[in-house]
């Protein structure tokens, strides 16, 4: 969450705190207790919300980060392989496919990489008896086909997992600022009463109201309840 959001929910939190600590003021006002229910369900949203938002794709993109290793180890095995095939029979075609070196593996977009893999891979399969002079086995052949086909099956988890996070943020927002809304449209005048009726709560609830930047250490005097936008 962003300071603006993390600012918000602090307010409405000091504001629902301040309601439950004055039950007994508010409980034959049936208007203000059905807005203190509203801000508790909002809240207890924003709290399952703000774990959703919290799921890192940190792990999945560490075993993304294996599985590309993985596969460019397998790349310049099978590679070299069938590059010593290609100059050993003069073919030009399986020469060009299988010299390339790490840097260059390294520095190719994910999609160039799988082109790659899959035409070292289709290309040692042609030559599979004749690789194994040269040490390089069907199991090892197997292999870069392998980590081949599963480099980029990390992506949609990881995309899933961004788009289930990004929906989170976005109704956190929401339940937030629908929050400030009720508050300040329906509260803020259900309120007004007090300042009569009990002006010591009343001065409680405008001190809950004011929204504390979480950059300060702590409201100038004269602060006002800020306004979202």
């Amino acid at each position: 969450m962003k300071r603006k959001e993390l600012d918000l929910e602090s307010m409405i939190e000091s504001v629902v705190e301040g309601l439950d600590n004055n039950q007994t003021l508010i409980s034959d006002k049936p208007a203000i207790v059905a807005v203190q229910t509203k801000l508790k369900t909002n809240i207890a949203a924003v709290t399952d919300l703000k774990q959703k938002q919290a799921v890192s794709t940190k792990a999945d993109y560490a075993i993304k980060g294996y599985r590309r290793e993985e596969m460019t180890a397998n790349l310049l095995v099978v590679g070299a392989g069938v590059a010593a095939v290609g100059a050993e029979k003069n073919d030009v075609r399986l020469k060009i496919i299988g010299t390339f070196t790490e840097p260059a593996l390294n520095n190719m977009r994910e999609s160039n990489l799988v082109v790659k893999g899959h035409e070292v891979y289709e290309a040692a399969m042609s030559i599979a008896p004749e690789l194994l002079k040269w040490e390089v086995t069907q199991g090892e052949i197997d292999d870069l086909g392998d980590s081949t086909d599963s480099y980029l099956s990390q992506n949609p988890t990881i995309r899933n997992i961004e788009a289930r996070s990004s929906r989170a943020t976005a109704e956190i927002k929401a339940r937030l600022h629908e929050s400030y809304a009720l508050i300040k449209d329906t509260l803020d005048p259900l309120m007004l009463p007090f300042k009569k009726i009990n002006p010591t709560f009343y001065g409680e609830y405008e001190k809950t109201r004011i929204i504390i930047s979480h950059a300060a250490t702590r409201p100038k005097a004269g602060d006002k309840p800020a306004e979202v936008k």
